[in-house]
């Protein structure tokens, strides 16, 4: 039998089909207009001014107490050496011995104040809290005792001098034979968040982190002298039956300790039984030893569930979570114990748990107690859609019930922080569209009583940083430190740095994209496949214009270091393009011409250094099947 006719028809339909479809994406997404970048305006300050240096010299000291904090000392030398890279001029640091002299920049708490035209209000200002002013010629940067000066320092070199920390080895320092500040200058800075840490991998480094006021001690420990830290001892998270009850010491000989799993149905050893008398008595034991083993004066111990959804259905569980309309309930009660018993020999610690997956919905009776902090995780979320989007629900992601259980957390925590997601782990090298809500989700932890932020990204950056790794480390650590800053300046400001002339074609690339995410319906999670409408919806000429904005980005790079960036900051969009055989990759194209273009693409992963390419099946295969798009690679 002859079924020719019947491929034809079929051929001739899907044909049509393809057409419809075709043309109602191009009525929904126009055809762009060309892009014209904006002139550059540089309004130069015109007021007036304080030299501090010019033609190789200067009348000024630097003033620091004579009995300082570590910090203040450091903050001087600091200060010292970044004006010497400025101005090629070594300003000299003198105690506030020396008699006091007009012409000088006074570092933290020195006997100048309140005999020199000028106050600072510690109490206000808090550990980390700054104030930078000129009073007549005289330069104030004074702050916290312990890390605010440090940080008044850097942000004076920021904000009278030009100076920026964009990435570890990209460091802004302008170089001014007359270095002169405003006359006026006078601000105030403060924390919005007493806890500010990321993971994605700049954030390691620890000039990097003091320039940008990180202050966690997960990724990062910085000295007395560095302004300390905050965060954990012990373990960062996950500590139920890892750090904390390890199996491998009771599980055998006491199963009961542990879950009777709502997933296993048995006694598991991966999750807690949270209403066994032993298991807190166990708890609280260990916790002791480990407070007891180190510096733990202000510190946070986490007590915190597996990540599985194995938890303990038990019979006294189950009625106190039933009870509570959450499974929250046990938690909360059981972390409460541990405080209480603890609270009187270490007033200072924190203890931390979370409200993550199945403890995400806060309990309807128990108030968390005063030394208790719970971390709300956001990984129910969509990340193309602010969090306060009220139209923002599917089936896996759900921001109206984070929204509702982060109001209704804030109402009964007394130290509410957060755990937010900002990178796609199933995709580490494709587009995560995020960029147009980080500051929005940021402001609404801020205006919900969040005292504390910290934004998981790609910790393997250094190995899979073909996704902007570099400016969301930078914009989301400037956002934990002021959520209400001038995003775009501050997103343009180091784009011009890193990309250098053609930076303007990748802003454009990142405000096309972020216009076409989320759209119609879709939503995007952290685990979210290339494939999936809620990444990009484009038209095939919008495809073209963004393949126009990265060739011109890379025509216009000025040295082999803005070409590398481009190249590299573009192989997430051409991961896209093979995901989703678009473009170059498209399957009407000759076999051979797209595999090709898979091969190249493969290529420049090694050629870059790219490895890895998710959380869950890290690196690529050494011996790949390039007639197979690139998210099978693994």
């Amino acid at each position: 039998m002859n079924f020719l006719p019947g491929k034809r028809l079929i051929k001739a339909f899907i044909s049509f089909v393809s057409a419809v479809v075709i043309l109602i994406i191009n009525l929904l997404n126009p055809v762009p207009k060309p892009f014209v970048p904006e002139p550059e305006i540089v309004e130069p300050y015109t007021g007036p001014t304080v030299t501090i240096a010019q033609n190789g010299q200067s009348e000024y000291k630097i003033i620091r107490g004579q009995n300082c904090s570590p910090s203040e000392k450091y903050a001087a030398e600091v200060l010292q050496d970044y004006l010497r890279k400025i101005s090629g001029v070594t300003i000299p640091i003198f105690t506030d011995a020396e008699p006091s002299a007009e012409k000088e920049i006074v570092v933290g708490r020195t006997n100048r104040e309140g005999v020199a035209g000028y106050t600072v209000d510690r109490a206000s200002l808090g550990d980390e809290g700054l104030t930078v002013k000129t009073v007549g010629k005289r330069v104030v940067i004074a702050g916290g005792e312990k890390r605010g000066t440090l940080y008044g320092v850097f942000a004076f070199l920021e904000e009278a001098l030009g100076c920026r920390w964009f990435t570890p080895t990209l460091i802004h320092v302008p170089q001014a034979s007359q270095m002169k500040i405003p006359a006026e200058l006078n601000f105030t800075q403060k924390p919005y968040f007493e806890y500010r840490d990321t993971n994605w991998t700049n954030a390691y480094d620890k000039l990097y982190s003091i320039a940008n006021r990180l202050n966690g001690n997960t990724f990062r420990s910085l000295s007395e002298e560095q302004g300390g830290d905050v965060g954990f001892i012990g373990g960062f998270c996950h500590t139920f039956t890892t750090s904390i009850m390890h199996p491998s010491k009771y599980f055998d000989e006491h199963p009961e300790y542990y879950t009777l799993g709502a997933v296993t149905g048995v006694r598991s050893p991966d999750q807690l039984c949270l209403t066994n008398p032993d298991t807190l008595r166990i708890v609280i034991e260990e916790v002791r030893e480990l407070l007891e083993s180190g510096n733990s004066d202000g510190k946070i111990v986490s007590l915190t569930h597996h990540d599985n959804m194995n938890y303990c259905v038990c019979e006294n569980c189950k009625a106190v979570d039933d009870y509570e309309g959450s499974h929250s309930g046990t938690m909360i009660h059981f972390v409460n114990a541990v405080a209480d018993a603890l609270k009187d020999e270490y007033p200072n610690v924190a203890f931390e748990t979370f409200a993550y997956t199945y403890t995400q919905k806060p309990p309807a009776h128990t108030v968390p107690r005063p030394n208790v902090i719970v971390r709300l995780c956001s990984i129910s979320c969509c990340f193309v859609h602010p969090i306060d989007d009220p139209f923002c629900v599917e089936d896996v992601t759900n921001n109206i019930a984070f929204y509702k259980d982060l109001r209704a957390w804030k109402k009964i925590c007394n130290r509410l922080y957060i755990w937010d997601y900002t990178t796609n782990f199933e995709h580490y090298v494709g587009p995560c569209n995020n960029f147009g809500v980080l500051q929005r989700n940021v402001q609404i932890f801020n205006e919900n009583n969040v005292k504390g932020v910290f934004e998981e990204g790609n910790s393997t950056g250094h190995e899979s940083n073909a996704e902007f790794a570099d400016l969301r480390c930078y914009l989301i650590s400037r956002l934990l430190w002021n959520p209400y800053l001038d995003y775009d300046k501050t997103m343009n400001e180091f784009l011009k740095a890193y990309y250098g002339t053609g930076w303007q074609y990748v802003r454009e690339y990142i405000n096309m994209t972020m216009k076409h995410s989320g759209k119609f319906g879709f939503h995007a999670s952290c685990m979210r496949r290339m494939t999936f409408p809620g990444v990009f919806i484009l038209s095939p000429k919008q495809v073209a214009y963004c393949n126009d904005l990265w060739a011109k980005a890379a025509e216009l790079a000025e040295n082999e270091t803005h070409l590398r960036r481009v190249r590299m900051s573009e192989l997430s969009w051409r991961y896209w393009k093979a995901c989703n055989k678009r473009s170059e990759f498209s399957r009407l194209r000759p076999k051979e011409e797209w595999r090709a273009e898979n091969e190249a693409l493969y290529n420049d992963y090694q050629k870059y250094g790219i490895k890895i390419c998710s959380a869950f099946a890290p690196y690529f295969s050494a011996n790949p099947d390039f007639y197979s798009t690139p998210d099978k690679w693994r």
